[in-house]
């Protein structure tokens, strides 16, 4: 077997989200590249840090330079990626002194507050030669690039898209002061929530350039201070078709078990819905990650004898949480000198 070439990673923040990213990715045989942890930036003590690496089995430790200023190990730090995964509001300043430095950024999603942050971010990428790109790891998972690559270019032109990413995360023993119902922190259901959402319309759609806000609503969270969003629906339309997107942080199930088991809990209907003239697809929840996508054929040459719909359940497994492919994907970007910014068109 050939050596893999190594990929060495920085990291700014050792968040909740940093140790899933690391424990997916660190020591990955089926990965393409030899990914490597090499420095951290954190506020915490070395003590901190420490047990940090011993939580997350993060593999040669002692190897890994530890950095109480993200700056300075912006300037002096030698590697080649930064994932960043503070608190939203503070992506786009780190994102932009990243890049300055000219170096390559992963940026956890939402990647900025707002549209216009993330076009300057994309632009200033462009000036520096840098590779910038959103987090968004559910783009890279297997069925998704199955969806990608080989159901949307045979299920005919889309027409209609629902797309829905809604669970309880506001449970009555959420405290007040909780990130998810700080405002300031970027709290409520569509950065948090619907980025996925909004994600599968862009799929879906295939990027398309003349897709235009219809509609837009939202309702905040009851009884609770701050007015953090819950429901969220958005319609969107172009020439062709026509997507709709919803979100909850307290609807609909159960908010009694723990975070995860919320997250993975079953639902009566499919999170995604695309509709296209010769087939549809369904994606169980929860649609971060998929691993299987539901198929029913209707044009006339997948029809049954009857007359009646053909059927097609497709299994395509992720490795591990699935959150690692991601660092393939920029990795490769990296290691081939091309220079761009994922996430480009969604801005």
């Amino acid at each position: 077997m050939a050596e893999r070439q190594a990929c060495r990673w920085a990291a700014l923040s050792l968040s909740t989200i940093a140790s899933t990213f690391f424990r997916d990715l660190l020591g990955r045989q089926s990965s393409q590249f030899d990914h490597q942890l090499v420095a951290i930036s954190t506020r915490g003590t070395e003590e901190r840090a420490q047990k940090w690496f011993t939580e997350n089995k993060i593999p040669n430790s002692e190897n890994v330079t530890i950095y109480n200023s993200w700056e300075t190990m912006l300037d002096q730090g030698d590697f080649d990626i930064i994932y960043i995964s503070t608190p939203h509001p503070l992506h786009y300043e780190e994102t932009l002194k990243a890049l300055s430095r000219r170096r390559n950024v992963l940026v956890e999603k939402p990647a900025t507050m707002n549209a216009a942050q993330f076009r300057h971010c994309a632009r200033v990428a462009a000036d520096n030669h840098a590779v910038l790109m959103e987090a968004m790891w559910t783009r890279y998972l297997p069925a998704t690039r199955h969806l990608r690559e080989n159901l949307l270019p045979r299920i005919g032109t889309v027409r209609r898209v629902f797309s829905d990413f809604s669970f309880p995360i506001v449970s009555p023993d959420l405290p007040n002061d909780s990130r998810f119902l700080d405002k300031s922190a970027g709290a409520g259901s569509l950065l948090d929530q619907g980025v996925y959402a909004l994600t599968w319309v862009d799929l879906a759609l295939s990027g398309s350039k003349d897709t235009q806000v219809i509609h837009a609503s939202s309702q905040v969270v009851p009884n609770r201070p701050g007015g953090v969003d819950d429901i969220n629906t958005i319609v969107l339309g172009n020439t062709n078709a026509i997507a709709i997107v919803s979100t909850s942080m307290t609807l609909p199930g159960s908010s009694k078990p723990a975070f995860y088991v919320r997250l993975g809990a079953k639902k009566a209907a499919p999170a995604v819905r695309i509709e296209a003239t010769e087939a549809s697809v369904a994606i169980p929840f929860p649609c971060i990650r998929p691993e299987e996508l539901h198929v029913q054929w209707y044009g006339d040459e997948y029809l049954n004898g009857d007359g009646t719909e053909e059927d097609e359940i497709i299994e395509k497994p992720a490795e591990g949480w699935g959150i690692w492919y991601q660092a393939d994907v920029i990795a490769r970007a990296v290691f081939d000198n091309t220079p761009r910014t994922t996430g480009w068109q969604r801005a």
